[in-house]
């Protein structure tokens, strides 16, 4: 991206907004951000810190479906996420209903356009292989 700083800037405000969206909380973003990295593999997303998340959180995260870390909201987030991340044209009827429970349509709406921001970005990183912060300045940073 340096070598386009015009897209850069640009894609720097759409992401810093995408965490102030006021239809999905920032820590349910975070969330699902978390496990697409594990779900794709990506240690140098999973160190990468956007929202501050507890560490018992971060290591329940691969039990979300039975941990008591996680609310109902965040769960059906989760869910959507897990199925996004496989094959977002198998998320079912039920799961985007979910969503809306919790969320509302604008809600909906919000998180497929952030796992599309999100997604895309840990899949580029991976194709990239991009360092992990550990390999240059240790530990979970932003």
């Amino acid at each position: 991206m340096a070598i386009l700083p015009d897209l850069a800037s640009r894609f720097d405000c759409l992401y810093e907004r995408l965490w102030q969206l006021p239809q999905i909380p920032a820590t349910t973003l975070e969330l699902c951000r978390l496990r697409l990295a594990q779900l794709h593999g990506s240690e140098a997303d999973w160190q990468r810190e956007e929202q501050p998340i507890a560490m018992a959180r971060r290591a329940a995260l691969p039990r979300w479906p039975e941990a008591d870390a996680f609310t109902a909201a965040e769960r059906t987030c989760l869910e959507f996420t897990e199925t996004y991340a496989m094959d977002a044209q198998a998320i079912t009827d039920e799961q985007a209903a979910a969503v809306v429970q919790h969320h509302g349509e604008d809600g909906l709406v919000a998180l497929v356009e952030a796992l599309g921001i999100l997604d895309g970005m840990t899949r580029l990183s991976l194709l990239w292989q991009l360092p992990t912060r550990a390999d240059t300045q240790g530990g979970i940073t932003k």
